[in-house]
């Protein structure tokens, strides 16, 4: 087996210009494609939908890529904002019937700004970045996704004072306490025995929403995969061409199983085939560990199969067969992080 860790350090040296130029690989840029959903933002058809989306849409990545605007059924403007590879950044805003401001919040990497926050009664409890809240959040917890409550405080822009999270039972889980410029002073998780010393602030999920757009969910009484919703509702352009993808992206599909827990150093690698409707007919394990380590490795794949997309050309989707390589540890989520999908699909890397 070649040591792909080589290759890494070998493949940096080539520019990104000459990595548009390289076979299979596309330079067709987010196109702008209508989604459809059910009250619940699961894809479904347009006769079935209560809410639409306007946005652009990366077809390689299966991503979110730019602007976006949400629209009920009553086509009146419910929220806006921008996607930058999958993930909302920037100013995101949410709207009220009459189209008046409910909330506008800022999103970067690790952090949130509440520039305005309008209630229900229609009273302002944040203004130009200042003022109390009280917000509903949602996390995970044994696996199901919970609602909580958040109240706290931003000044001019910045988290002040003290933020206290509630469980969905009511329950107080955690307190931070901010300093003037915003940084974090204290971080207390509460158990129901003890209460736990954090250094980093408590990560939520602001919208229920976009759990399920994000991850391309679907209408299970409308559509059996996303790979069929694509290949009924979207049409792609005539010179477009992908390989094998899945929702976030195929380097994303990899990181998902590293659940397999193979040990670094080691490296399975599958082949599977898959026809023109993203099913897969057959999979192989052309490269084993062990037999523990093999099983585990077709079992976090079988859970992650079913939303796969096809390979398109010429904006056609065509059957094809790719090779996945599967590893661990820090050196192959550095690998995952600095190499192009193409790489991870020229199965000569890995003999």
């Amino acid at each position: 087996m070649k040591n792909y860790l080589v290759l890494f350090l070998l493949f940096n040296l080539i520019t990104s210009r000459s990595l548009l130029g390289q076979p299979g690989h596309s330079a067709y840029g987010p196109i702008k494609v209508t989604f459809y959903y059910n009250l619940n933002w699961e894809l479904t058809t347009p006769e079935k939908s209560f809410l639409r989306r306007e946005a652009y849409f990366d077809l390689q990545e299966m991503v979110f890529e730019g602007i976006y605007q949400d629209f009920n059924k009553d086509n009146k403007l419910i929220a806006e904002g921008y996607y930058v590879q999958g993930t909302k950044r920037g100013i995101q805003t949410e709207h009220f019937a009459d189209q008046s401001i409910k909330s506008t919040i800022e999103i970067s990497d690790d952090d949130f700004i509440i520039w305005q926050l309008v209630n229900d009664k229609r009273e302002f409890e944040i203004a130009k970045g200042t003022g109390k809240f009280t917000i509903p959040f949602y996390y995970f917890f044994d696996y199901y996704l919970k609602q909580g409550t958040l109240t706290g405080e931003f000044q001019n822009g910045k988290r002040a004072g003290t933020w206290i999270y509630y469980d969905s039972k009511k329950q107080k889980t955690d307190i931070e306490h901010y300093q003037k410029d915003g940084k974090l002073w204290s971080h207390t998780r509460f158990t129901k025995s003890d209460s736990i010393f954090l250094e980093n602030k408590k990560e939520i999920i602001l919208s229920i929403n976009s759990i399920n757009t994000d991850a391309l969910t679907v209408d299970k009484e409308s559509f059996a995969s996303v790979s069929q919703y694509f290949e009924k509702q979207i049409i792609y352009p005539s010179s477009f061409q992908r390989n094998v993808s899945y929702p976030g992206g195929l380097k994303h599909l990899l990181r998902l199983l590293m659940e397999a827990d193979v040990q670094e150093h080691n490296l399975a690698l599958i082949k599977v085939k898959i026809d023109q409707h993203g099913q897969v007919i057959k999979t192989t394990m052309v490269r084993s560990v062990d037999p523990d380590t093999d099983e585990r490795v077709l079992k976090a794949f079988e859970l992650h199969q079913s939303r796969l997309v096809p390979a398109v050309k010429d904006g056609k989707p065509y059957p094809t067969t790719i090779y996945l390589p599967v590893s661990g540890g820090e050196r192959w989520h550095k690998t995952l992080q600095e190499m192009p999908a193409e790489w991870f699909l020229n199965v000569n890397n890995f003999y």
